[in-house]
């Protein structure tokens, strides 16, 4: 593979006509290692942003110890790098086939679901398996992102309480997750879903030993100038201290 300095170096030298993949693993590198530096969480990367190989090692070396994966693929992608580190297979609707593989084929402990339906799914699929962390989708507003998730998966705050009493039941690690939407420019959104959160983990009374605050967190583009990711850190780690959660409960990313 050619190295170049600069991408202008490669259009001067070659002039292409075609698109031209640029590969940039120190950008990664770098990118890789402030986030884990800055926000004190466990970090998962979700293999559905760019699916390379090449990014799943650069992020191994990086440090990266988790990934969000959504499908097989992705499962073996990752697993055809390392079988040390820990997978998550986030979302919310699978098969039973998929479950199955991801379970007794390449160690997967970790299930999202949304439903009490997918629930059932997962204990069926993993032969009513004791060593699980099910994380609980919950919705919440994307009114400060972009791009919004609201509507396409997650349970309704008012709505939880028997998922999570259910999934407790069936967890050996119960865990909540959202999503606040792509490109969330403002910290607020974080804040917000996390107030939903407290509401459904009062309401269901059960002991929550992760909090997933998922992804969106911005980009600067034309037009968009969101606020330093520092503010949107120290708004996560504000709101999660002050959750009615386990004492050694864990923020993941």
């Amino acid at each position: 593979m050619r190295t170049y300095q600069l991408p202008l170096d490669l259009v001067r030298e070659r002039s292409p006509e075609r698109p031209v993949a640029l590969v940039r693993p120190r950008s990664v590198s770098v990118a890789a290692r402030w986030f884990q530096d800055n926000l004190k969480a466990d970090v998962f990367y979700a293999v559905k942003a760019n699916p390379s190989r090449w990014v799943v090692e650069t992020l191994i070396e990086a440090g990266v110890r988790g990934f969000d994966v959504a499908s097989i693929a992705e499962i073996e992608l990752v697993r055809s790098v390392s079988h040390d580190v820990r997978l998550a297979f986030m979302h919310p609707v699978k098969s039973r086939s998929a479950i199955t593989k991801a379970y007794f084929d390449h160690g997967v402990r970790t299930f999202s679901l949304d439903s009490l339906e997918e629930l059932a799914k997962i204990m069926e699929a993993t032969g009513n398996a004791t060593d699980l962390t099910l994380c609980v989708r919950m919705r919440v507003s994307s009114e400060h992102s972009k791009l919004s998730l609201a509507s396409k998966f997650g349970v309704a705050a008012h709505e939880a309480k028997p998922l999570l009493f259910a999934a407790r039941q069936a967890a050996d690690a119960l865990g909540i997750c959202f999503h606040v939407g792509s490109q969330a420019m403002s910290p607020d959104a974080y804040a917000e879903a996390m107030e939903r959160v407290r509401a459904a983990i009062v309401d269901a009374a059960v002991t929550v030993d992760v909090i997933d605050v998922g992804g969106g967190f911005p980009s600067v583009y034309p037009g968009m100038t969101p606020p330093p990711l520092e503010r949107y850190f120290e708004t996560i780690h504000r709101a999660f201290e002050s959750l009615p959660i386990s004492y050694s409960a864990e923020l993941w990313a």
